[in-house]
């Protein structure tokens, strides 16, 4: 595999009640969450399948912007600062899932809504295929 770089991905795994949260990142930025109503593995064995080829470390401090993130969605409270992302989307997924943190906590909006809110009114299927995709459910519900 000459020329190819693995690239380090940081995890943990944190307990917050029933709820076992999975959190990733690199050093430049937010790779990926996952949730499970209880402990299924380690964190390194639960993002081993999830990103392959990838050298997963456990990490801490650099999780820590990502876990904060978390914590403030699970007590329905904006996300302070700006979250750094490091995970390729297109620019319509960008656009969905930035789309969906307008909704006001405790509501809900349908796909064709918020393809509506995107200015597409005619795309809610590629709305739902993008929030099938979300690698941040905690961080864009």
């Amino acid at each position: 595999m000459s020329g190819t770089t693995i690239r380090e991905i940081y995890c943990r795994e944190i307990a917050i009640e029933d709820l076992t949260v999975y959190l990733a990142s690199s050093k430049k930025g937010a790779v990926r969450t996952g949730i499970t109503l209880k402990k299924e593995c380690d964190c390194i064995d639960y993002f081993a399948e999830r990103l392959p080829g990838r050298k997963l470390l456990k990490g801490e401090p650099e999780n820590r912007e990502l876990l904060q993130a978390v914590e403030a969605a699970l007590l329905n409270r904006p996300t302070a600062g700006d979250l750094k992302f490091d995970v390729s989307l297109t620019s319509f997924q960008w656009k969905a899932l930035r789309t969906i943190t307008l909704i006001p906590f405790g509501e809900t909006r349908t796909y064709g809504e918020i393809a509506a809110l995107m200015g597409k009114p005619r795309a809610p299927r590629a709305v739902g295929q993008a929030m099938g995709k979300n690698p941040f459910p905690l961080v864009f519900p």
